[in-house]
C-alpha cells in the first residue's frame, strides 16, 4: 500500500513537472520525454535508498535489542559465576587448613606410635606369659613396619591399632593351647587355659592333674582335683563346644612377670 502510494505521487510529480516544461519550455517532445525519464529514475533511487535506509534501520535496531538481551544474560552469567568462585575460593581455604592441620598430625603421629610401641612393648614383657612366640612375633613385624620407610604413615597407623586391637581382646577371651609341662620330673602333655589375662592354667590329657601358673615366681603350682572339671568346662568354652558360663577357678592379679613363666613351657 506504502509503495503504491508513492508511485503514485511520484506519477502525479511526474505530469506536473512535464506540465511546467511544456509550458515554460520551447524543447522538443522527445528532449522533455527524456528530462522526465531522467527525474523518474531519480526519483526511482531515492525511493530504493529510502527504503534500503529503513531495512538497515530495523536490522540495526533489531541487532542492538539482540546485543541488549545478550548483556543482561552476560551480567547474570557473570554474577552467578562470581558466586561459584567466592565458593570454591572457600572450599579451597578450608582445604588448605586441613592440609595445615593434617601436617601438624602427621608430625606429631610418627613419634606418637613410636611410644604406643614402647609401651605395648612393655605391657607384652609384663603381662601374664602366654602364646610367647604369636606375640613376641607381632612386635618384631610392628617394629619392621615403623622402622620401614616404605610403608606410610597411615598404614603404621593401622598396624598399631591392629596390634592393639589383639592384646585387648586377650583380656576378655578364653584361649587354650597344646603343650608339654614338666611334672614331678616327668614330661606330660597338657592343655594350656587361658582365662583372659588374669591367669593360666593347665589340665593334664587325662584329667587327672590341674594347676596354675605362680606369676611372681614362673613356677606352676598344683591345684585341688575339683578344678579339674571346671577346666574342662572352660576347654569346652575355648573350642566353642559349650555355652559361656560361669566356672570356679583360682584367679587373681598379679604384680610381676617371669620369662620362666611362658604359656608353653614347651621343651
Amino acid at each position: 500500500m506504502k509503495k503504491v502510494v508513492i508511485v503514485f505521487s511520484l506519477v502525479i510529480s511526474v505530469f506536473v513537472y512535464t506540465a511546467v516544461v511544456l509550458a515554460s519550455s520551447e524543447h522538443s517532445p522527445a528532449v522533455i520525454e527524456g528530462k522526465v525519464i531522467k527525474a523518474i529514475k531519480i526519483e526511482q533511487k531515492a525511493q530504493a535508498d529510502v527504503d534500503s535506509w529503513a531495512e538497515e534501520k530495523n536490522r540495526i535496531l533489531t541487532e542492538i535489542q539482540h546485543l541488549k538481551y545478550r548483556s543482561q544474560w552476560l551480567e547474570f552469567q557473570t554474577k552467578k559465576y562470581r558466586g561459584y568462585i567466592a565458593e570454591q575460593q572457600d572450599i579451597l581455604r578450608d582445604l588448605t587448613r586441613k592440609k595445615e592441620e593434617i601436617d601438624k598430625i602427621k608430625m606429631n603421629l610418627e613419634p606418637f606410635l613410636e611410644r604406643i610401641y614402647q609401651r605395648l612393648q612393655g605391657f607384652v614383657a609384663g603381662d601374664l606369659q602366654f602364646l610367647h612366640e604369636e606375640r613376641t612375633g607381632r612386635l618384631e613385624f610392628l617394629r619392621s613396619s615403623l622402622d620401614d620407610y616404605r610403608v606410610k604413615l597411615s598404614e603404621k597407623l593401622r598396624r598399631v591399632l591392629e596390634a592393639l586391637q589383639v592384646e585387648a581382646n586377650y583380656g576378655r577371651s578364653i584361649g587354650k593351647t597344646e603343650g608339654v609341662l614338666s611334672l614331678g620330673g616327668e614330661k606330660r602333655e597338657v592343655n594350656f587355659i587361658r582365662v583372659g589375662r588374669l591367669s593360666l592354667f593347665f589340665i593334664s590329657e587325662d584329667h587327672k592333674k590341674a594347676g596354675y601358673l605362680v606369676k611372681e615366681t614362673g613356677k606352676w603350682k598344683l591345684l585341688d582335683r575339683k578344678y579339674a572339671k571346671e577346666l574342662s568346662k572352660a576347654i569346652e568354652m575355648a573350642e566353642r563346644k559349650r555355652a559361656i558360663e560361669l566356672v570356679d577357678l583360682p584367679v587373681g592379679k598379679w604384680k610381676n612377670a617371669s620369662s620362666a613363666g611362658r604359656e608353653a613351657k614347651k621343651q
